[in-house]
């Protein structure tokens, strides 16, 4: 309900990491119902998915996170994964922007 509430405003968009630091015995399947309703919350223009590394190390590897977030949103389109993955954060946190003015490393 709160979350739902949150997503109505449209300048707030959520960042989806570290779900294994409050579910240490996670499966695929008890991570799925989390993941899928921040997107259905936000949509995936205003949702990103994040590591939270090194901390989300101490319950699931890199790659085990990641590849949680690609199973769990491989019934999307490539569009929208992309928007998950990469796109929703470059635009949220102005990558282009911070890279075109030399304030990131090339």
């Amino acid at each position: 309900m709160w979350l739902r509430l949150l997503a109505q405003r449209d300048n707030v968009a959520v960042k989806i990491s570290d779900l294994v630091a409050y579910d240490h015995d996670w499966t695929l399947d008890s991570l799925r119902p989390v993941v899928l309703h921040c997107i259905d919350c936000f949509g995936t223009k205003r949702a990103m998915f994040a590591s939270d590394f090194p901390v989300a190390g101490l319950h699931a590897s890199f790659d085990e996170v990641y590849d949680s977030f690609k199973a769990i949103s491989a019934g999307l389109s490539a569009d929208e994964q992309a928007a998950l993955f990469f796109d929703t954060a470059r635009r949220i946190y102005r990558l282009d922007e911070l890279s075109s003015a030399g304030l990131l490393p090339a």
